[in-house]
C-alpha cells in the first residue's frame, strides 16, 4: 500500500449503483468529485425443482452461509422455511447481517474480526464442534470457491447454492469521457469480480486510465489481486461500508 496524501481529482466508484450513488452523495458533501460507473448488475437465479428437492431433507447439522445482502435478497424467498428454521445461519459482513436481521433471520455466526470469507473460516475453526454437517454457501456462480473449499477442509460437506447471477452493468459514455478526462483518478473496487469485469469490458483507453491512477480496495486479498493489474498505488480501506470508504478517500485527498 502507498502512504496517504497522494491527492486526486476524481473518484471512480464501481460498486453496485445504489451503493455507488449513496457514496457519491457522501463524497459530494466533502467537496470530492466522483464518477459512478458500476461494474455489475444482478438478477435472481431461480432454484430448480431438483435443487429444492435436495434442500428438503439435508442431514443435520446444516450451516447456511449468506455471503452478501444480495444473497439474502434473492436467496431467502426461495429457501424452504423448514430449512431456515433448522439451520445455523452465518453472515459475512455487517450489511449481510443487517439484511438477515431485517428479514427475521438473524445470523447466529458472524466473523469475530473482519468481513471476509477468511474471517468467517477463522471464526468457525475456533468454535468447538462447528463442522461435520452440511454447509451451503448462498452466492452467485463464479465466486466464493475459496470459502467452499475452506469449509470442506474443516470437515463440512460444502457446496455453493447459486441464487443470483452477476451481469455486466451498462457502460455509459458519460462515464468513459469522465474517466479519460480525469487528471488524477482514484478508483474504488469492493470486489475482485468488479476488477475482472471492467478489465474485460471497458475500452482499452479507459482501462489504461484507471490503471494509471490509484486504487482503493477493502481487503488484503484484493490488495494482492489489484497489484497484478499494475495501478500506480493500491490503498486499503478499513471496511466495506460507504462510511469506511469515504473516510479512506478523505484521508487520501
Amino acid at each position: 500500500m502507498s502512504p496517504a496524501g497522494s491527492g486526486f481529482s476524481s473518484v471512480l466508484i464501481t460498486r453496485p449503483r445504489d451503493k455507488a450513488e449513496r457514496l457519491a452523495g457522501l463524497l459530494s458533501t466533502m467537496g470530492i468529485d466522483s464518477i459512478v460507473q458500476p461494474a455489475q448488475d444482478f438478477k435472481a437465479r431461480t432454484l430448480g425443482a431438483s435443487e429444492l428437492e435436495g434442500l428438503a431433507d439435508l442431514p443435520a447439522p446444516v450451516l447456511l452461509v449468506f455471503t452478501s445482502p444480495r444473497a439474502v435478497e434473492y436467496g431467502l424467498p426461495q429457501l424452504p422455511r423448514a430449512l431456515l428454521s433448522g439451520a445455523t445461519v452465518a453472515a459475512i459482513g455487517p450489511a449481510t447481517s443487517s439484511a438477515l436481521a431485517a428479514a427475521g433471520f438473524p445470523a447466529a455466526v458472524e466473523p469475530d474480526d473482519g468481513y471476509t470469507s477468511e474471517s468467517l473460516l477463522e471464526t468457525l475453526a475456533a468454535k468447538p464442534g462447528a463442522s461435520g454437517g452440511t454447509a451451503l454457501v448462498v452466492c452467485a456462480p463464479g465466486g466464493r470457491d475459496a470459502l467452499v473449499q475452506g469449509l470442506a477442509s474443516q470437515g463440512w460437506r460444502a457446496s455453493p447454492l447459486w441464487v443470483y447471477e452477476r451481469l455486466g452493468a451498462e457502460i455509459r459514455n458519460q462515464s468513459l469521457e469522465a474517466i479519460s478526462g480525469a487528471d488524477r483518478l482514484l478508483t474504488v473496487f469492493t470486489s475482485a469480480e468488479a476488477m475482472e469485469s471492467l478489465s474485460r469490458r471497458l475500452p482499452p483507453a479507459a482501462w489504461f486510465a484507471i490503471c494509471r491512477g490509484e486504487w482503493l480496495v477493502i481487503s488484503e486479498r484484493q490488495v494482492r489481486l489489484a497489484r497484478a493489474y499494475g495501478p500506480s498505488a493500491v490503498h486499503l480501506a478499513s471496511g466495506p461500508g460507504n462510511a469506511e470508504l469515504a473516510t479512506a478517500i478523505r484521508s487520501l485527498n
